[in-house]
């Protein structure tokens, strides 16, 4: 959101894809590269006035999400939020940690 007033718009897409870790050794006929084209190319240009938008790609088809920030994150002096030294701590605070404030 800082660079959003100087025309700094920052988004994602994220096309399904199948890959060997599917179990496919042949190119997929159903999911081709050139149909996430048209998303990436509108996000790119200036017809696209958005920033925080995740484009899913799939079969000529899209959708959006968007990142969520949890409550009470102060940027940039609280990005913490919950402090964590060690897999342990993340494990422990993991429902503190994936609170979302529009669920």
């Amino acid at each position: 959101m800082e660079g959003k007033p100087d025309g700094i718009l920052v988004n994602a897409i994220s096309p399904v894809a199948k890959t060997r870790m599917w179990g496919i050794t042949q190119s997929p006929t159903d999911l081709k590269p050139e149909w996430v084209v048209p998303g990436l190319l509108y996000l790119a240009s200036s017809l696209c006035q958005d920033t925080g938008v995740i484009l899913r790609a799939s079969n000529g088809q899209f959708t959006a999400t968007r990142f969520c920030e949890n409550p009470d994150v102060t940027y940039p002096t609280d990005l913490a939020r919950i402090e964590c030294a060690s897999v342990e701590d993340v494990a422990h605070n993991w429902q503190r940690i994936k609170e979302f404030g529009d669920a």
